[in-house]
């Protein structure tokens, strides 16, 4: 897709390597595939903030994470979130995360509002003051699954413009596919970042839970929490007991993303629709080449 960088990059720039590009497109293909979109994006300035430091902003994200993950159990949502972490000279050292937050397809959701004005209203409510240009919030008021991959590709922008993804000798154009190949977003420089990890992701879109194959809470919809009531022993019938003596199901197999699967090509990596949506793929077929008539020719046979 873009490839390259400018050449007067910082030397000591934080790239995003090619291990980090497989597990950040790993969770964001996880959430995707239970179609848990993370269209909801969050940018936090660290500076204005207070943060005058690395270790400094590090803590106040741990201190957000903390609430954030209180916010959606509160609210029956799955904990989804994946994030990025940059520094650049115009802002300095900030955040980008992109989060579930459960969009209905047809109506606006208010959980969407809402979310809005609590993230706004976080900084004040936890003794850092009123900062209104410290945070922002934006994404759309119904589901737009193509949003996802947007806020995926917009974190991995920072990208080590020298990796490569597969060599020109196992390509079948015969040249090497790039990193930057495969990422939709134009290369910026990502300045030097201490906040570690570099990308992240909810434990929920982790290794051990694609190992499982499925997020935490996700087998069903969360219920609101009933009230506790005694409980009651009470004999089971014959049904109910030879339910109990089945045998239990399978386990889901383990999520693997078609990265960690070998594909290199853009058209599988993404769906179609954020494509050609963003960047303007063709799926047309392409034409047919016949191929050239044979030679014609007379078989001599040599009498002896």
């Amino acid at each position: 897709m873009h490839r390259g960088a400018s050449s007067s990059r910082r030397s000591t720039s934080t790239f995003i390597s090619e291990k980090e590009f497989a597990g950040h497109y790993a969770a964001a293909a996880f959430a995707a595939w239970h179609r848990l979109y993370c269209e909801t994006a969050v940018t936090i300035l660290w500076g204005a903030l207070g943060a005058s430091d690395g270790p400094s902003a590090q803590e106040f994200f741990s201190d957000f994470l903390k609430h954030l993950n209180a916010w959606l159990h509160e609210r029956h949502l799955p904990t989804v979130y994946f994030f990025s972490h940059e520094n650049c000279t115009r802002v300095g050292l900030h955040t980008h995360l992109a989060v579930y937050l459960g969009l209905q397809p047809c109506t606006r959701s208010a959980q969407r509002d809402e979310f809005r004005r609590w993230v706004m209203k976080w900084p004040e409510r936890n003794g850092y003051g009123s900062c209104p240009r410290a945070i922002r919030v934006t994404g759309p008021a119904k589901r737009t699954p193509w949003l996802h991959w947007h806020r995926f590709h917009y974190q991995v922008k920072g990208y080590d413009p020298r990796a490569v993804v597969r060599q020109a000798y196992n390509s079948p154009s015969g040249t090497d596919v790039m990193l930057g190949d495969l990422i939709a977003w134009p290369w910026q420089d990502p300045g030097m970042v201490t906040m570690m990890p570099r990308l992240g992701s909810c434990l929920n879109l982790g290794p051990a839970r694609r190992e499982i194959g499925i997020p935490k809470d996700c087998d069903e919809l969360r219920n609101p929490p009933r009230p506790k009531r005694p409980v009651v022993p009470r004999e089971m019938c014959l049904e109910e007991q030879l339910q109990s003596l089945r045998l239990p199901q399978a386990p889901r197999p383990p999520f693997i993303s078609r990265y960690d699967d070998g594909w290199r090509d853009v058209r599988w990596l993404y769906p179609r629709e954020f494509n050609t949506r963003v960047t303007k793929l063709s799926y047309l077929p392409e034409p047919s080449r016949r191929p050239p008539p044979p030679e014609e020719f007379r078989l001599e046979m040599e009498l002896i």
